[in-house]
């Protein structure tokens, strides 16, 4: 049974609507070294950094608040449950198909099934390493027979997809399984997904697997003391919480139906440090070699007989001081594992912040095979204000910038970036996004919510959506009632994230190429399936969009003619893009479409303006929407505009004003996407922003919901323009044209007929030079020629074929002018002259057709000779003659008898 405590606890949090709404937290309060929070969270005023030219971007604080997972842990510290002992474990691990993960420097192998039960694993005395026989090496290729999918006795039955685990039942018989939520592709998990089993969730009968979606269950976990040794009994002699979860006929069942479906489970130690006594205790393990030496071979026993599959590290923080010692720990635990069998898997917990954890060293070769990253805790109870725990993006350090600090040092191949499968509930001053923190005695204290709580808070006051931080949240009032106060009712805001906002993150995951995702806790979703779905539709099959966005235009255009790209990235690879164009605020138009291409020439009118959007397709079908509204509209400063940043090193904030925390820095020329404000402070205006935006929509990684300021009374820091993805044009060539009357053929053989091909062009500008280059249909430049026509104005050139003083040969030509004002040069039809719609409207063909005299005896062999020459050999002709009478006939008689064709003689009237 489970006694009081959190978790019996967990009770309490399915009814959290009572809980959080209408009575003060009934969670113990826990007592640690509190800490600064991580960028935009900060325990004191932060300090004035000056002008918005001024100081530099924030650093990421040394230390966060206590992890969920450690807050947790002490909240269940003193759970008592009867965790029966479990049979031996007798299923083996078998990779699944696509299992490519590196895992203890080579490819995933199969390993052992377990050596001894769960009691057997119980009666081993405090400090003892070996339940029975130290572990011979094993080898998959040994011989040995393969480990049976179910026992020979039947009393263990496979676990799958949707089953639960029997809170008080040591061996539940065996039920029927509901479909998995999604069907395996050729190629498994695309990433690995590991998520963490508390022992409480061991215990809970609503706990489920889709063993299709999980890679690796973390059962966390047991501790370790300062001597190094697995904390397997109390003081009395009892059975450790933590070691009778591990041992238990629960666990039995979940590794045997895991390994059925090719998922590891691998066992977590945990070594706190967040208070005085922790970073005693952890100080003393790391620091002793001995202390070392004796828990690495402690776990690694303990994994090996229990027919584990590898080992997750949980000591956080770590104490300053021991990073290399942490890594000498790390080694040794590969050490051990390597010496039992190849193959086991090894990995560290880490927290948002990189702080002093040996990322290189500590999964170079001999060491952890990946790094879990506590995607989470971003906000703590004593956030000055209410938002995301998990935050996307936006002007606070985040998801996004966490990966970039990770991958920086190590292969993202090595990184796994947990998620919240829980919220935080807050009390707040209003009911507005990200209102101040008020919580505390009178109105509340901050608790976290399980995920299926959450979810139903929501769905009861509304699910409301941080756009900036992408995170659903809801606002509800609650009434607190103590003796000192008397009972007093304030908003609640609860954030947390929901299948839509984790898919969100799976696609950063999944973008950014890391290993996988993890998850803090399984069990936390109870029965609800939509997050194991959200799962499956993000690791299984590849159903996400690509990004894709047009490259930022020039404010103005010099030439009619001008290229425009686009940009597109996607997991897999690009397909096709689709681009359309809006002239002067018009509507959407298709221009460019299915095409493969990321750039063309856009033939634009002087004058005008132009903004495109750009849609993509990836190699697997998944299409990316028509995201982007914005036309060629005027420039301006208001939400949905867009602005450019006129000095080098302008500040992007966390809130308006000078003291706010600085996260970033913009640079001349570069734009901005202007999403709210303004806001005027510190004698300043202010605007939030996305920036700087190189894309519309972006691509590449932005920051958003940051804050920059414009200008004061006597300065401006950032002038209105164009939409990015918009331009105008202004071009000094304009109005460029070629041919009249729609021809655009040069015979040059003199015979006076179509010698030349006029050229016409308006100048807007006189220039300092002008000149023809004539390009070949295939991209080849014959040769230029000057031209003196370069006062403004109106002008016309006639071409007569010539390149150098030589008529070039039959074929097909672009004419292109390019003029110059100083150091600035101009063109038409642009600068890139050959394409498609560039040739089909101002290509020229020249074409010599020479002139052929024909003659002969008389005026019959003449114009027999003359038939010869315009009519093919083996063509029916019909001639006809308009006339009275035979004679008039005659006319057509000389073709008629060289072509055998009959003629028709018809009345003047008739044709």
């Amino acid at each position: 049974m489970t006694t009081p405590g959190r978790r019996s606890a967990r009770f309490a949090l399915r009814l959290l609507a009572a809980a959080l709404i209408a009575t003060p937290s009934a969670f113990p309060s826990v007592t640690v070294a509190q800490a600064a929070r991580v960028r935009g969270e900060v325990t004191t005023a932060p300090t004035d950094r000056g002008s918005p030219v001024e100081g530099a971007p924030a650093s990421v604080p040394g230390e966060p608040d206590p992890t969920i997972q450690y807050l947790d842990a002490i909240a269940h510290a003193n759970d008592v449950i009867d965790f029966p002992p479990g049979e031996r474990v007798t299923v083996g691990f078998t990779p699944r198909s696509g299992d490519t993960w590196s895992v203890g420097g080579g490819t995933s192998r199969a390993l052992p099934a377990g050596r001894v039960s769960g009691s057997a694993l119980r009666a081993v005395a405090q400090g003892a390493t070996w339940a029975g026989q130290p572990a011979p090496r094993w080898k998959a290729s040994s011989g040995d027979p393969a480990p049976p999918t179910v026992p020979a006795d039947g009393a263990i039955g496979p676990i799958l997809a949707g089953q639960t685990i029997g809170a008080t039942v040591p061996q539940p018989d065996a039920v029927s399984a509901p479909a998995p939520a999604a069907v395996v592709s050729g190629n498994g998990l695309r990433r690995e997904v590991f998520g963490f089993l508390p022992y409480w969730e061991v215990a809970d009968t609503s706990t489920t697997f889709d063993w299709t979606v999980l890679s690796t269950v973390a059962y966390f976990s047991v501790g370790a003391d300062a001597g190094g040794n697995l904390l397997k009994k109390n003081a009395d002699g009892s059975v450790t919480t933590g070691w009778g979860g591990w041992t238990s006929s629960k666990m039995t069942t979940v590794i045997n139906a895991a390994h059925q479906r090719g998922t590891r489970v691998v066992l977590t130690i945990s070594c706190f440090a967040w208070t005085t006594g922790q970073q005693t205790t952890q100080s003393t393990l790391l620091g002793n070699a001995t202390a070392r030496s004796n828990l690495a071979k402690q776990v690694a026993a303990a994994v090996a007989e229990r027919g584990a599959d590898g080992v997750n590290l949980d000591f956080e923080p770590i104490v300053s001081g021991y990073a290399d010692e942490f890594t000498a720990l790390v080694r040794s635990v590969r050490s051990e594992l390597d010496a039992i069998a190849p193959g086991y898997q090894l990995t560290f917990d880490t927290t948002g912040y990189i702080g002093n954890y040996p990322l290189e060293a500590a999964t170079a070769p001999g060491g952890a095979d990946a790094i879990f990253i506590m995607g989470y805790d971003y906000r703590g109870s004593s956030a000055g204000q209410a938002g995301s725990i998990s935050p996307l993006s936006g002007p606070v350090y985040d998801l996004t910038d966490t990966i970039s600090a990770y991958a920086a040092r190590v292969s993202p191949s090595k990184l796994i970036l947990g998620v919240p499968y829980y919220g935080r509930a807050w009390s707040t001053a209003s009911d507005q996004l990200h209102a101040a923190n008020i919580s505390g005695t009178q109105y509340g204290t901050s608790v976290t919510a399980v995920y299926g709580a959450a979810a139903d808070l929501a769905a009861q006051y509304g699910r409301r959506y941080d756009a900036v931080e992408q995170a659903p949240w809801t606002a509800y009032q609650k009434q607190t009632c103590t003796t000192t106060y008397g009972c007093v009712t304030a908003w609640r805001q609860l954030y947390y994230d929901d299948a839509a906002s984790l898919k969100l993150r799976y696609d950063l995951i999944n973008r950014t190429g890391l290993r996988g995702a993890g998850i803090w806790a399984l069990g936390y979703d109870g029965t609800r399936p939509e997050l194991y779905k959200a799962l499956a539709d993000k690791f299984l099959h590849d159903t996400t969009a690509p990004l894709v966005g047009i490259v930022a235009l020039s404010i103005t255009q010099r030439d009619a003619g001008f290229e425009v790209r686009w940009l597109g990235s996607d997991e897999s690879s690009m397909g096709t893009y689709d681009v359309q164009v809006a002239s002067d605020g018009g509507p959407w138009t298709d221009w460019r479409m299915a095409t493969s291409a990321t750039s063309s020439i856009f033939l634009g009118l002087d004058g005008h303006a132009y903004a495109f959007r750009a849609r993509g397709r990836d190699s697997h079908g998944n299409q990316s929407a028509w995201t982007v509204a914005s036309t060629a509209t005027e420039p301006s400063l208001t939400v949905g505009g867009f602005g450019t940043v006129l000095l080098d090193g302008l500040k992007l904030r966390a809130g308006a004003g000078t003291s706010a925390t600085i996260v970033g820095t913009v640079n001349t020329y570069d734009a901005v996407a202007i999403t709210g404000g303004p806001v005027a402070a510190d004698g300043y205006t202010w605007y939030e922003v996305t920036a700087p935006v190189r894309q519309w929509s972006p691509v590449d990684t932005v920051e958003t919901g940051v804050w920059v300021a414009s200008g004061s009374a006597s300065t401006t820091y950032i002038a209105p323009r164009r939409p990015i993805n918009a331009t105008g044009v202004a071009a000094t060539l304009a109005d460029y044209a070629v041919g009249s009357g729609g021809t655009r053929l040069v015979t040059p053989n003199g015979d006076g007929i179509t010698e030349t091909v006029r050229l016409a062009w308006t100048a807007n500008a006189a220039l300092d030079s002008l000149a023809l280059n004539v390009w070949r249909a295939d991209g080849t430049l014959l040769g230029s020629r000057s031209l003196t026509a370069t006062g403004s104005g109106p002008h016309t050139f006639d071409w007569d074929a010539r390149v150098g003083g030589s008529i070039v040969a039959d074929g097909t030509y672009v004419l292109q002018l390019v003029g110059t004002q100083g150091s600035v040069t101009s063109t038409a039809p642009s600068a890139k002259p050959i394409s498609t719609e560039q040739l089909a409207r101002f290509g020229v063909t020249v074409d010599h057709l020479p002139v052929i005299r024909l003659g002969g005896k008389d005026r019959y062999a003449t114009a027999a000779a003359v038939s010869a020459a315009t009519y093919g050999p083996g063509v029916p002709v019909v001639y006809l003659a308009s006339g009275t009478g035979f004679a008039d006939a005659l006319a057509g008689a000389p073709a008629a008898g060289m072509q055998a064709g009959p003629v028709l003689l018809v009345t003047p009237t008739a044709i």
